[in-house]
């Protein structure tokens, strides 16, 4: 340490005329003070100021960039309202005495490698406001924060990946939450049934890829939910379930090709962002279910070329519109019908259309009027302002947004667009057996997504009648399947037909099968379990079923059902007979006509029963073997033992008889050794006359 800090800083505690002055290394306003690049001796010499009056007053303290920052340190503030730290690492255990900041409101601890969220919080019994952003956090649980006056979390950049069982049950009041830029892989709403007050749900820039509702009712009182960069392909959420009460939802920056029929059923949602989603179809009745909808933004999409006139239906409040770098060649009629203002600057405009248009654009403001453009047939690029009403016919033309080549999965729900562009031609489809059909109005049919699936529907209402309604759905918009088939693979033609002329594409669908496989995972005598890779993607689950059968030679079949739901994957097939091959099969088919959709086979041979040698393995016939050669031994060994004591008591009752008959048997060598019955009398004697000691 420089001897000259230490200096400093004793001149500065023993001069009493300092004090008054702003510690070194910071700025002073009123009752606020903030600091900036700290070294030790310079945060010792701030916390000893802030021990004396007027600084220990201070409501408002900002450091960033301290050498060693260190809570214990900091003295007791009884007016500090606002603590902001950042870049300030050192302290992770933050041990906070019982009335060190009994007043603040706002800490900011940001950027100080904290891994873990500090007990200490709990002793901050007034803090309204706390920021742990640029950390190093992975778990939100339900032990992580328990301040009862909190009102707004912020959690950014953090490595946080779920949100635990009854995080907020100690947070009854907090009303935002934002977690952006962290590791989250889906949004379940259950985890928020204890977030009672919660307005404002901030998830920007995770890793979402589902998002999971349920029959419970939290989430109700949200307004604001922001899920934008994130990795959502389709998104349905319902005012029923969750999100009765949204107002405003964010939704870019994800992989929202289509907007489908239904999407959001959301009655109080006003505005919705769908910015650079590669958006490139709006279908009819995707804003049906948003009456209050007031604005919208889907600028940045350029492959977004059809707008359904049928997507809003009946709605009237729609007010603002941003379709700025979007792929309209002409603005779509329902657009010009619906909104008031509207935002066209960097759209590929067909000049020839627009020309036409022009007399509908009185009831809309285009707000950059004096910057949009427009294409002219030969390419040139002019300025809407300067654009003069033309009689050039606006040039027919059939959208075709996923191009003449499309590819879809066997089982999985699939639509082939093709619709004219904001002509009134006719339009018909041609199948790949040479059926022709006159496409009518999209059917804007019920959108509730059904979440129970036939073999649930089926266990609980037996009565339950199979779903007849046709699997192939043809408009003016697409040649959609409710559930792909392999024979589905072919040409479709769409074609356009008016007075003038007729235009024709033809479109290529190939269908391939899904890399579904079954195996037997473990084989006994009466039982194979089954399991498989992964599940068909299946949308019209109300009309397709799963099923497991078993056959073999003997005309032996077994169907077993399973759900659609079956989360992992497995089947124990059990009382199969032994020794028998059997030809196990998953399949999934159409339950109103038995259609096969897809199967996976696998031939399996149940095992043998064994008898009890053949049961044996090698360790248990060791085992065996040497327990009888334990056995043996020790039998041998009692047995040799008895025998040794017999003769040895029969060899003594001869010699005691000889004694007694007054003869003397020499055992040994020497007739020391020698005994004989009046011999040991005597000695029994002698022995017993002996006086006692």
């Amino acid at each position: 340490m420089n001897p000259k800090n230490y200096s400093f800083l004793i001149f500065f505690l023993c001069a009493p005329n300092f004090v008054t002055a702003c510690p070194v290394g910071c700025s002073c306003n009123g009752s606020s003070i903030t600091c900036t690049s700290l070294s030790k001796p310079e945060f010792d010499l701030l916390t000893a100021t802030l021990k004396d009056a007027p600084y220990n007053e201070t409501t408002e303290l900002y450091l960033s960039a301290v050498e060693e920052f260190l809570f214990p340190s900091v003295p007791d503030m009884l007016k500090l309202t606002v603590f902001k730290i950042h870049a300030s690492p050192g302290d992770s255990e933050w041990f906070l005495r019982r009335h060190q900041f009994p007043e603040l409101q706002t800490l900011h601890f940001t950027k100080g490698d904290l891994k873990t969220f500090p007990k200490a919080l709990m002793s901050l019994t007034s803090l309204t406001e706390l920021d742990l952003s640029d950390n190093k956090l992975e778990n939100l649980g339900a032990d992580s924060i328990h301040i009862r006056s909190i009102q707004k979390i912020i959690l950014r950049n953090n490595e946080i990946k779920i949100i635990g069982v009854h995080v907020f049950r100690y947070m009854p009041t907090l009303k935002v939450l934002d977690l952006t830029g962290n590791n989250m892989t889906r949004l379940v709403t259950s985890d928020f049934t204890s977030a009672v007050s919660l307005k404002e749900l901030i998830l920007r820039n995770n890793k979402i890829e589902l998002i999971e509702t349920d029959t419970t009712d939290p989430l109700q009182q949200l307004e604001t939910l922001d899920l934008s960069g994130n990795l959502l392909s389709e998104v349905r959420l319902e005012a029923q379930q969750n999100f009765r009460h949204l107002f405003s939802l964010n939704l870019s920056s994800n992989a929202l090709h289509v907007i489908r029929e239904g999407f959001l059923q959301l009655p109080d949602l006003q505005v919705l962002q769908l910015d650079n989603c590669d958006m490139s179809v709006v279908e009819a009745g995707a804003f049906v279910s948003l009456p209050r909808l007031h604005s919208m933004d889907i600028k940045n999409n350029p492959n977004l070329a059809y707008f359904s006139p049928y997507a809003f239906g009946n709605s009237t409040a729609f007010y603002r519109l941003n379709i700025q770098k979007t792929g309209f060649k002409r603005i779509p009629l329902t657009i010009l019908e619906k909104v008031s203002q509207l935002y066209i600057k960097d759209t590929a405009l067909d000049c020839s259309c627009t020309s036409r248009d022009m007399q509908d654009f009185g009831a809309v403001t285009i707000i950059d009027w004096n910057d949009a453009t427009c294409r002219t047939k030969m390419g040139a690029v002019q300025k809407l302002s300067h654009l003069e009403k033309s009689e050039e016919p606006c040039r027919d033309n059939l959208l075709t947004p996923f191009g003449i080549k499309q590819t879809a999965i066997v089982g999985q729900a699939y639509r082939i667009y093709c619709a004219n562009d904001g002509t009134n031609s006719k339009l018909f489809w041609v199948s790949p057996n040479k059926t022709t059909t006159e496409a009518k109005q999209p059917d804007l049919r019920k959108s509730t997504v059904k979440k129970t699936d036939y073999f649930t529907t089926t266990l609980l209402d037996p009565s339950y009648s199979k779903n007849h309604e046709e699997r192939v759905h043809i408009s003016t918009e697409y040649y959609g399947f409710d559930v792909v088939l392999e024979s589905d693979a072919g040409y479709y033609e769409c074609v356009s037909k008016s007075d003038m002329k007729t235009l024709t594409r033809k479109i290529e669908l190939a269908v391939l099968p899904p890399e579904i496989y079954l195996n037997a995972s473990h084989v006994a005598t009466t039982s194979v379990h089954l399991s498989w890779n992964k599940n068909l993607k299946i949308e019209a689950v109300d009309r397709v079923a799963l099923r497991i059968t078993a056959s073999s030679e003997k005309m032996f079949k077994r169907q077993v059902q399973l759900s659609l739901y079956n989360m992992f994957r497995s089947y124990n097939l059990v009382n199969l007979s032994a020794d028998k091959e059997y030809e196990i099969c998953l399949e999934w088919y159409l339950t109103d006509s038995e259609t096969m959709i897809y199967k996976s086979c696998i031939t399996q041979k149940t095992k043998p029963f064994k008898t009890v040698m053949q049961s044996l393995n090698a360790k248990l016939a060791i085992g065996l073997l040497v327990i009888m050669i334990i056995v043996v031994v020790f039998c041998c060994d009692t047995c040799i033992h008895q025998k040794y004591a017999y003769f040895s008591r029969m060899k003594k009752q001869a010699k005691m008889q000889q004694s007694i008959s007054g003869q003397s048997m020499l055992t040994q060598s020497s007739s020391a050794d020698a005994t004989t019955y009046e011999n040991f009398q005597l000695s029994v004697t002698s022995a017993s006359e002996r006086p006692l000691i």
